[in-house]
């Protein structure tokens, strides 16, 4: 099992359960760890990928062709996939600050802990 794998594996271990925003903030820690790991993997196979598709000029089959202009069309998707995964980690950041804002903004209004009997808590 990869790294990869490790991670996402470790994301979805994360449940809801007992104390909320410690487990949000879990999950948003382990969300931008995996996005992060996949970002940089992408980063360095379009790099990589680049670089292999540059050294087919000159190749007798693409006579006329511009290979650097195609080699950054192709790898163009791996760089666009690199920055979807960059926000997906922004927007894991967001889901901690959002929780925060909306439930642990100070505003102590409702029922007194003691009262509380639910299953999850803050």
């Amino acid at each position: 099992m990869g790294s990869g794998a490790q991670r996402l594996d470790e994301i979805a271990a994360i449940e809801f359960g007992g104390k909320v925003p410690k487990q949000v903030a879990a999950y948003a820690k382990a969300t931008q760890r995996f996005a992060h790991d996949l970002a940089r993997e992408l980063d360095a196979a379009e790099a990589a990928a680049d670089a292999a598709m540059r050294q087919l000029k000159g190749h007798p089959l693409l006579a006329g062709v511009d290979v650097a202009v195609r080699a950054w069309r192709v790898s163009r998707h791996l760089r666009e996939a690199r920055e979807l995964v960059e926000g997906i980690s922004a927007e894991a950041v967001k889901f901690n600050i959002q929780f925060r804002n909306e439930f642990l903004a100070g505003d102590q209004r409702g029922t007194k802990k003691s009262e509380y009997r639910g299953e999850v808590d803050l």
